[in-house]
């Protein structure tokens, strides 16, 4: 596989919503940072009218940084749970009648991608920080895409067609 995947707006499809992981994949939990290309990416979909939903691990301290980042009012929906990510938190936000046209972005590929994919879902995987050489152990649930930053993916859904909400 190679870094940046070649991509086609026919492997996606119509986009109608993106869940987002948080942490490492839009925020850096060790400098309290947003990733460079967070708002960028965030600011393009929001102009695409795409609901965006905001997933990921912590508590109250998480919805803390999230509002002090500026970036709450980006997403329909902002969750945060302690412990490991249970798929069913997903569902709701994932069309029962056309789950391929939700994606998962996320920073690990044995996290939100496999998720994504169990539940139907199409993914990206930023391969960045911490992770980036982490691979699936099941070949089956691979990421859909690869990008190697926030920038790139922006780049990649720019040439994908959305359907506003």
């Amino acid at each position: 596989m190679s870094m940046e995947q070649s991509i086609t707006s026919q492997t996606i499809g119509m986009i109608k919503t993106i869940i987002f992981d948080w942490k490492r994949t839009l925020y850096d939990p060790d400098k309290r940072t947003l990733i460079k290309g967070s708002i960028e990416l965030l600011g393009f979909l929001k102009s695409k009218r795409i609901s965006m939903v905001l997933m990921g691990k912590g508590g109250k301290d998480m919805y803390q940084e999230v509002s002090r980042l500026g970036v709450k009012n980006y997403f329909n929906h902002v969750i945060f749970a302690e412990g490991t990510k249970d798929p069913k938190v997903f569902i709701p936000h994932i069309s029962s009648t056309d789950p391929g046209k939700t994606v998962f972005i996320g920073d690990r590929t044995r996290s939100e991608p496999e998720i994504g994919k169990k539940l139907g879902a199409k993914t990206i995987w930023v391969k960045q920080g911490k992770f980036a050489n982490e691979e699936s152990e099941d070949s089956s649930l691979q990421p859909d895409h690869t990008v190697t930053s926030l920038t790139s993916c922006l780049q990649f859904l720019q040439k994908i067609k959305f359907e506003s909400n």
